[in-house]
């Protein structure tokens, strides 16, 4: 590599060991959740992913998992509140970017990303002690009343604590994070096609269509990257699905995610020879799945950036 000047040199092999570091930890955290799961995969082999079972002894041979069930959960939960925060973060990373008057933006743009900052603790109390009764009152007992023929609406809701309660308050959560991404994505769009579209005397809709058009490609990345965020998300789903390990189409049974099992199960898990590798085996799988995603969504940002050059 061609160096300026010596203090550039210096500077660059100063800094290359904390880059390797972090790159490090990542290899080394996978390799870890490997090692440490290898007894569950020994153990069960395929039959952890495809079954639906969890069932500890003192006894080695009579213990029995499969993380089938969370593993449908976490996707299924992830798809849901996906779909809620991204038309909600759409329009209002485009209200606060090009429609709101300067001052106004500023202030609706600080407020978005305060609402990031906020505990998901916090959005986890508020879904479970407030939320969840609410849309069991208001939204899920009339859907199932009326649209009950519907699969995801075939169920009886109980508590309300439920995919549906998670999907709602993991989308509320996710909306400032998608928000900035798409809002992000505006700002990098090059003035001169906005400009052209008013000299033209494009309308409001028309000028949304156009950029919404330009923007495809950043808002599937924003759309992974949030899908990522959501799908290691613990607290807010542990506190709002219910706990439940069953596999559902309706929206108002309770569920599990991987990361919600390893919250309420790695306290005990200790106890029994393969409960804890199993544990380890579904953060393994969730691990590699969010770096997937990441990656995938990092890549076409840069390649949607390079486009807008």
């Amino acid at each position: 590599m061609f160096f300026k000047s010596k203090p550039d040199k210096i500077l660059f092999i100063s800094l290359l060991p904390f880059s390797l570091t972090s790159l490090a930890l990542i290899v080394y955290i996978a390799l870890t959740l490997g090692w440490e799961a290898r007894e569950a995969f020994l153990r069960f082999g395929v039959k952890l992913f495809t079954e639906n079972v969890w069932r500890v002894s003192e006894i080695p041979e009579y213990e029995s998992y499969g993380l089938l069930s969370p593993l449908v959960g976490s996707i299924y939960v992830s798809i849901t509140s996906v779909l809620i925060a991204l038309p909600l973060s759409i329009s209002l990373a485009f209200t606060s970017a090009e429609f709101l008057p300067k001052n106004l933006s500023k202030i609706v743009s600080h407020l978005t990303d305060v609402m990031g900052g906020v505990p998901t603790v916090i959005y986890g109390l508020w879904g479970s002690l407030f939320l969840a009764p609410v849309l069991r009152d208001v939204f899920m007992i009339p859907l199932n009343r009326y649209l009950w023929f519907i699969p995801l609406f075939s169920c009886t809701p109980l508590t309300g604590h439920s995919i549906l309660t998670a999907s709602v308050v993991l989308a509320v959560a996710s909306v400032p994070y998608m928000t900035s991404l798409v809002r992000e994505g505006l700002a990098m769009i090059p003035f001169k096609y906005k400009e052209a579209l008013y000299s033209i005397g494009a309308m409001r809709y028309e000028y949304f269509k156009v950029l919404t058009g330009m923007l495809k490609p950043y808002i599937v990345a924003a759309t992974l990257l949030g899908f990522s965020r959501v799908l290691g998300e613990t607290t807010i789903v542990a506190l709002t699905i219910g706990n439940s390990l069953k596999i559902s189409l309706c929206v108002f049974e309770p569920g599990s995610t991987i990361p919600s099992l390893i919250a309420n199960q790695f306290e005990s898990a200790g106890l029994y020879k393969y409960a804890l590798p199993t544990l380890f085996a579904g953060s393994l799988v969730l691990l590699l799945i969010c770096l997937t995603l990441t990656y995938v969504g990092i890549q076409i940002t840069y390649k949607w950036r390079e486009s807008m050059l």
